[in-house]
């Protein structure tokens, strides 16, 4: 059992015992240090907080790990280009060759730098959305001055509920139904980024995974967060299969193919995302059967040892094709052995997905006038 995942174990565990229980007393003094570090740096920086000179709106989340926010800002990016609003999207790129002198991705022409340079996700935000101008950066600040030199009308701040430095006009939460509030401790101890009453800046929640918990689980997460934030709407959304490419037609930049191309098909599944286990049930929602599975850690770099072990496993239990993640395709760009393959690699692709009520919701949201930035 690795260190993460008995960390987790604990976070989980309501009675801790023994050694256990000396462990989380030891947690539990880091979250103290943690959450006094986060309040003096969030006073430091609203304090200093600048304003750009176009609207802002954050989508970020108050707990540690995926919640999906990559697919929220394609769709309010979407949204915004489709009614003529110029949206560009700001992101820090982790891990990513850009990410401590910041730059331009996309310009909404082209894409001006390699996978490596942009991160993971601005890469294939960039592939989805071409018209989009997308910067990244750890200082936002200077990705907000390039993308206002650039026209853009709206900027869409990726992860931002946490850079206090930047105002913002709305600042969208997202919320995983399956683990709304990070087992109600901050990091270590928990996964809050911050305490719990941060919600109250919210100006809109959205729950995601919303279909994977019980109706009276997601009442619970509504009245409490109408306790932190009240008159904040909550919306629900679903992150559902929306296609599956194959590898070449999506490398092409050609998002084709129906769900019903590959239903039944015997898939074996290659990831290297935070969450295995949700990407082998979208697989299963997207009508594929999987007959084995080769998760990699989160943000993994694929070599093309790792591409022809993957192969060698699909070929042994009979898939009839090989699925990766969005995220994991564009980590693939470079290696051969895709080409090479005797069974072909497809792309499942995920989109976000409201049901209508709040989907009108959402878009009076998003065409009101912004509201006036939080202190």
């Amino acid at each position: 059992m690795s260190l993460e995942s008995y960390v987790t174990g604990l976070m989980k565990e309501p009675v801790p015992k023994g050694m256990d229980r000396l462990v989380l007393s030891g947690l539990s003094q880091l979250e103290k240090m943690y959450f006094s570090q986060v309040e003096k740096k969030r006073t430091a920086d609203m304090a200093a907080a600048v304003s750009a000179h176009v609207p802002v709106i954050s989508v970020g989340n108050i707990t540690a790990g995926g919640t999906g926010k990559t697919p929220c800002i394609l769709m309010l990016a979407e949204f915004f280009r489709s009614i003529g609003k110029k949206p560009a999207i700001i992101s820090r790129g982790y891990k990513s060759g850009l990410e401590k002198e910041g730059g331009c991705v996309s310009d909404g022409s082209s894409i001006l730098v390699s996978q490596q340079m942009a991160g993971d996700e601005p890469y294939m935000m960039a592939r989805k959305l071409p018209s989009v101008p997308i910067f990244v950066g750890k200082d936002r600040i200077a990705s907000v001055k390039r993308a206002e030199e650039m026209g853009v009308g709206i900027l869409l701040l990726d992860d931002g509920f946490q850079y206090w430095k930047l105002r913002r006009d709305q600042d969208i939460i997202l919320i995983d139904a399956t683990n709304p509030f990070g087992y109600g401790h901050g990091l270590p101890r928990g996964l809050l980024r911050e305490p719990l009453d941060a919600l109250s800046r919210a100006s809109l929640f959205i729950l995601t995974k919303s279909d994977q918990v019980h109706l009276t689980d997601l009442m619970e997460i509504r009245e409490e967060l109408a306790r932190l934030a009240p008159g904040v709407p909550v919306l629900s959304s679903t992150h559902a299969p929306s296609k599956v490419v194959p590898y070449e037609k999506w490398k092409a930049f050609l998002h084709e193919g129906t769900l019903e191309d590959v239903r039944m098909k015997k898939a074996y599944l290659v990831s290297g995302i935070g969450n295995p286990a949700a990407f082998k049930k979208t697989a299963k929602e997207a009508g594929l059967r999987p007959v084995g599975e080769m998760p990699f850690p989160d943000h993994h770099r694929y070599t093309e040892e790792d591409l022809r072990n993957a192969i060698s496993e699909a070929k042994a239990k009979g898939a009839e094709l090989i699925v990766m993640t969005e995220k994991d395709a564009v980590k693939m760009l470079s290696l051969d052995s895709l080409a090479e393959s005797d069974i072909p690699f497809y792309v499942l692709e995920i989109a976000m997905t409201l049901p209508r009520e709040d989907r009108e919701v959402l878009e009076e949201f998003l065409h009101a006038k912004p509201q006036v930035p939080h202190p």
